[in-house]
């Protein structure tokens, strides 16, 4: 089994950037991969409570609960939570330092970085 790390740092905000990346993640939920999606920088910010179609956004929150049911890793960094006053999320995420981050991408076959 592969591993699979996909990385969002870029905020959710202005942008599809961060809907179409879950999207795709989704997807990569049908092959035998082991699947962990890190939030770290501004990243972070999808974890928060949002309502995209209100500025004509992407959906989010369905990729999450997708993700979520199908016991895919949701990993958000420490520091990056941290550094922006973040400690409640909408999404219940594991919480790792930039060390354990670092060691997980290190161990993942493959990288995807949005």
């Amino acid at each position: 089994m592969k591993r699979v790390a996909v990385v969002m740092r870029q905020s959710p905000f202005n942008t599809c950037r961060n809907a179409e990346a879950l999207r795709m993640t989704v997807g990569l939920t049908l092959g035998d991969q082991a699947i962990a999606v890190i939030f770290r920088d501004d990243g972070v910010y999808t974890l928060l409570p949002t309502q995209p179609a209100l500025i004509g956004s992407l959906e989010i929150d369905k990729h999450l609960e997708t993700l979520q049911l199908l016991n895919v890793r949701l990993i958000a960094e420490w520091e990056s939570l941290t550094e922006r006053n973040l400690s409640q999320l909408k999404w219940d995420v594991e919480r790792l330092g930039q060390r354990e981050v670092v060691q997980l991408l290190a161990e993942s076959d493959a990288i995807i970085c949005y």
